[in-house]
């Protein structure tokens, strides 16, 4: 009688063994790990495909990238546009993979979200003939903007995704999941509204980037972005970009050069060393923000940062 007990005490546990598997998920680049952290929180872990300091532009897979792909519950990317090394593996894989950012022949209706801000600055860029910017940069975006990150309801949609196809896929989970999916919902808007009312201020300061990187953030909180230095951060700006550039941080109304932790930019620091405008510092990978800070935490470090240079 003592054995049968036992055995049926581990059948009736089976079920509960199962549901407690942790989920795995694994993203592609640090803000859309931030993002499914908060819908998976204490569910499971969400592994980070390139580590920090790090460029999606110009990252190779290794071998262990390729075992944390396969053992993933869920792999989470932009697209094509932006991580074009993945491409190739997950079209390969047989893991449930969710790509945020459609093309206009994939999904018509995303359209309206990849912004096109700067398309007649590439297109000026383009026309410099300068050898390094001419052609030939992997993620240059045109009509399409790859990050996505940077505007806050674009990843409040992208987490419900996240939510709804982990759902389907457990759910015995599904009511945790919805749980966190709400808690996100509420922090991220009341972080966005803050952040609004912080920025109301500046909308009309100029600056300066070193990356066409922030322009849906630009966009969402109506700041005055007047140029970056260039497309890809790999390749150097001609000359005639540069000119017109400095030209531009001459003007009164602005007030900031942003730069990038994970590139040097000598020759930005050069200019602004000679001319009266703050230099600042924006990351777009979002490299110092931790998992329990979380993607609105990481929207705040960039407001704070915009904020204290335009001052």
């Amino acid at each position: 009688m003592k054995k049968l007990a036992f055995v049926t005490a581990i059948f009736l546990l089976s079920p509960m063994l199962i549901a407690q598997e942790r989920l795995q998920l694994v993203t592609s680049v640090k803000p859309l790990q931030l993002v499914a952290h908060a819908i998976v929180a204490d569910l499971g872990e969400v592994d980070l495909l390139i580590p920090p300091g790090a460029s999606p532009h110009h990252y190779s897979l290794k071998p262990s990238d390729i075992r944390t792909l396969q053992k993933a519950d869920l792999v989470i990317w932009v697209g094509p546009e932006m991580e074009q090394f993945l491409e190739k593996a997950l079209q390969r894989s047989e893991r449930p993979v969710l790509q945020l950012l459609k093309t206009e022949e994939e999904d018509g209706d995303h359209h309206e979200h990849q912004a096109a801000s700067h398309k007649e600055e590439e297109h000026e860029e383009h026309n410099e003939h300068d050898e390094h910017e001419e052609h030939g940069e992997h993620h240059h975006h045109g009509d399409v903007d790859p990050h996505i990150w940077m505007d806050p309801i674009y990843m409040l949609e992208a987490a419900e995704q996240i939510k709804d196809m982990l759902q389907q896929q457990s759910p015995e989970l599904s009511d945790k999941l919805e749980q966190n999916y709400q808690a996100f919902k509420r922090d991220l808007l009341q972080a966005d509204k803050q952040i609004q009312q912080q920025l109301a201020p500046h909308q009309k300061s100029g600056f300066v980037v070193f990356h066409d990187a922030f322009s849906l953030f630009v966009e969402h909180y109506g700041l005055n972005q007047r140029a970056f230095f260039t497309v890809d951060p790999a390749r150097s700006p001609g000359a005639k970009k540069l000119a017109r550039i400095e030209k531009i941080l001459n003007e009164p109304a602005v007030r900031c050069v942003f730069v990038e932790p994970q590139f040097e930019a000598p020759i930005v620091e050069r200019i602004v060393a000679d001319l009266p405008v703050n230099l600042g510092r924006l990351d777009p990978l979002a490299t110092d923000v931790s998992l329990s800070q979380g993607y609105v935490g990481y929207l705040k470090d960039l407001a704070n940062s915009i904020e204290s240079c335009l001052k």
